[in-house]
């Protein structure tokens, strides 16, 4: 193994590592742990500008068997280390003075296994980059309280969490029996130019592989039936790990499925098509329909991010089109990431507004808001704060100026755009389009009773705005950014776009280098029968 070329390679992820080891060594001093957040905030900015140099001297880099590089990369290391930035501000006053080490050394080895799991081409740092992500939240959520509600959502968070690794696991063994090897992309030889085939999609263990391995990441999404942990987990977390929760584990989640799907160019079989097109429409309506019988604002936006978990699935039905890639709107995988990195920030700020209203805990300490009635009359209290809440919450209803409305857009067109000819899939895409439709307008009925509860009920006792101006930083920045992302979408879209223009024909690429190394191998084989004749 080359060292030099991986580092290179991994610049980003290393800057991460060690700012994370630094901030570990620094919690151990109580005098400096309070520089703990600062340092984080410092290398996450480090390792974003170490990011941005990659992508503009990408075609330099060298080739490492066992990492991609490409547009994707650069747009997950990007968005990933974006948003990291907010959640290190809205996460500013949670720990406590002697867990301040700890407790921001966790998020960056999170954020670091999400870019790591874009980087990975290989079973086993696939799959270890996905712990990554998922460990550190673990403990994540023991540490942002100090109730018996924190230490139950902690454990049952651990125990699903290392079934669905165990079912991860399960089906990548069986992807590696089928192909002989743990390389993902890079040669007529790797499991996409083996998976690729037509004699291999028909094989039941390669099916049989995929459907665990993406079963086992639908876990990671929130996605039916692995989402009956959301309501409690989300509720056990204070409000702004939550709000980490609903963007760093699901982000990660998608990405690997991505890969998992590229695998096979996108060449969806029975079983695969009716599994994911069951996923989303059962996500989206059970998501919603539990959400509508929520008073807990906390569970409402939990079963709000199963819901959302759903119309990405749409999309992700709906998959690349080779005729599509000059039109962004009948890209799925385009919708995909625009989807969730606009999903990213308006779910973290709604998070934000309930850490920035305060009330006296049960042990006497002040406590975000959960319920509905704590909101009642925030307006005229806390107009500002109020209108950024309402702002994000708009954009998760997908209501329009907002860019919650053209991620909706998206996928809806990409699914619609999928649906041509005759055949059962494009039948059963419009009724998905539908289902989804139906779904976004059963949502704002539990979308517009937090805005009542803010602007219409009396105001509530005892609720107070909370002094953390970093919070504040984040809410405003968050309610802005949902903004922009409707005024200028064109940016966050063509990076969108750009990001998966090599995965949307990875599959394909690989499979033509299968059929040329055939092609080249007949000759030899028809020879040596002839000198054998």
């Amino acid at each position: 193994m080359a060292m030099a070329p991986m580092i290179q390679l991994l610049m980003p992820e290393v800057v991460l590592l060690i700012g994370a080891s630094m901030i570990l060594m620094v919690g151990l001093s109580r005098s400096l742990s309070r520089h703990a957040m600062a340092l984080a905030l410092v290398s996450v900015l480090v390792s974003l500008w170490a990011a941005w140099r990659s992508a503009d001297g990408g075609g330099g880099l060298p080739e490492v068997a066992s990492l991609n590089v490409g547009p994707l990369v650069w747009y997950v290391r990007l968005v990933t280390l974006a948003i990291g930035v907010l959640i290190l501000l809205v996460n500013r006053s949670v720990p406590v003075a002697e867990e301040r080490g700890e407790f921001f050394a966790l998020i960056l080895f999170s954020l670091c296994g999400v870019m790591l799991v874009s980087v990975a081409n290989n079973l086993i740092l696939l799959f270890l980059a996905l712990e990554l992500v998922s460990v550190p939240t673990y403990i994540l959520i023991g540490l942002s309280r100090r109730d018996i509600r924190a230490q139950e959502a902690t454990g049952k968070y651990f125990f699903l969490g290392a079934f669905a690794a165990a079912m991860t696991l399960y089906g990548f063994s069986f992807l590696y029996g089928a192909a002989g090897t743990m390389t993902l992309f890079g040669s007529s030889t790797s499991l996409a130019g083996v998976l690729s085939t037509t004699e291999a999609l028909s094989d039941p263990l390669v099916l049989l592989g995929l459907v665990l391995a993406v079963g086992g990441l639908t876990f990671k999404v929130a996605a039916v039936p692995f989402h009956f942990y959301v309501a409690d987990v989300y509720q056990g977390a204070a409000s702004p790990v939550t709000g980490m929760l609903g963007f760093v584990p699901k982000f990660a989640g998608f990405v690997a499925i991505i890969r998992v799907l590229s695998l096979c160019g996108w060449q969806y079989s029975d079983g695969v098509f009716w599994m994911l097109w069951g996923l989303a429409a059962a996500t989206m309506t059970v998501g919603n329909t539990l959400a509508l019988k929520q008073h807990n604002v906390k569970r409402m936006l939990a079963y709000s991010g199963v819901a959302h978990t759903g119309y990405v699935l749409v999309a992700l039905v709906a998959g690349p089109m080779a005729d599509g890639v000059g039109t962004p709107l009948r890209n799925g995988l385009t919708a995909v990431m625009f989807y969730l990195a606009v999903y990213g920030v308006m779910n973290l700020g709604a998070f934000a507004a309930l850490a920035y209203f305060r009330k006296p805990g049960d042990e006497g300490e002040d406590d975000s808001v959960e319920m509905l009635e704590d909101l009642g009359g925030a307006a005229r209290r806390h107009p500002w704060a109020s209108l950024a809440l309402s702002i994000c919450v708009l954009g998760l209803m997908g209501f329009p100026l907002t860019g919650g409305f053209l991620g909706k857009l998206y996928v809806f067109s990409a699914a619609l755009s999928s649906s041509g000819g005759a055949s059962a899939h494009s039948t059963a895409m419009i009724v998905l389009v539908v289902i989804g439709v139906l779904n976004a307008a059963i949502a704002a009925a539990y979308y517009l009773r937090i805005l009542a509860s803010c602007y219409l009920r009396p105001p509530a006792e005892g609720v107070v705005a909370s002094d953390c101006h970093a919070v504040r930083l984040c809410l405003a920045l968050c309610s802005v950014l949902v903004l922009a992302a409707f005024v200028r979408p064109g940016v966050l879209f063509d990076q969108s776009q750009k990001a998966v223009e090599g995965v949307s024909r990875a599959g394909v690429i690989e499979a033509d280098r299968t059929a040329q190394q055939a092609e080249v191998n007949v000759p030899a084989r028809v020879s040596v029968g002839k000198a054998a004749d």
